[in-house]
């Protein structure tokens, strides 16, 4: 992963170096996430996704090719309810968006893959889910986002679908580990761009 930020780090440096067009701006939005791959017992059926919201900044980079890299560094709270207990988490999110997109003047309509990393600095339930059960919860995440967006002048609409490829947490009962969980998602985003 420390090799894929260093790859990006230096796009971005090249990409400024040779008078490429960036700008900075500010971004938030909603997320529509819930918590997969839970099996035990009746815990699948009384899953519930719950509304969050992110909001960080941005910088866009336009490449070659109708090509632009945008990096971002988002503050996330990524909701869910499992039976009667909220389960909250926290994230500092760094996903680094690859869009392709054709400039029609004040409008420029785009697709985009986007691989993140991120950390989570609080995480957790409310109540235990049973008395002899436990949720243990992963700090770090890593995933991928697939998504599209319209630019407009310099307000940007995007949505995608997330995916984490790491565990969020492990369910266990009675000291035996019994599955993972893993958050995936629909994020809604409008950023302003200087």
């Amino acid at each position: 992963m420390k090799k894929f930020l260093i790859v990006a780090a230096l796009i971005v440096l090249g990409a400024g170096a040779g008078n490429a067009q960036s700008r900075f701006g500010i971004k938030a939005g909603l997320n529509f996430n819930s918590l997969s791959d839970i099996k035990v017992d009746d815990i699948k059926a009384s899953m519930k996704s719950k509304t969050g919201f992110h909001a960080g900044v941005v910088y866009q980079v336009k490449l070659p090719l109708k090509f632009a890299l945008q990096p971002e560094l988002l503050y996330i709270s990524k909701n869910s309810e499992i039976g009667n207990a909220d389960l909250k988490m926290h994230y500092f999110q760094l996903p680094v968006n690859i869009q392709w997109g054709v400039d029609l003047v004040l409008l420029r309509p785009y697709l985009q893959v986007s691989p993140y990393i991120g950390y989570a600095f609080s995480n957790g339930s409310d109540k235990i889910l049973k008395s002899d059960s436990d949720l243990e919860f992963d700090k770090f995440a890593y995933g991928i986002g697939l998504g599209a967006g319209i630019e407009i002048w310099k307000f940007q609409v995007s949505g995608r679908y997330c995916w984490d490829l790491g565990n969020v947490a492990t369910f266990k009962e009675q000291g035996i580990k019994r599955t993972n969980a893993k958050n995936k998602g629909f994020e809604l985003s409008l950023a302003y761009l200087f």
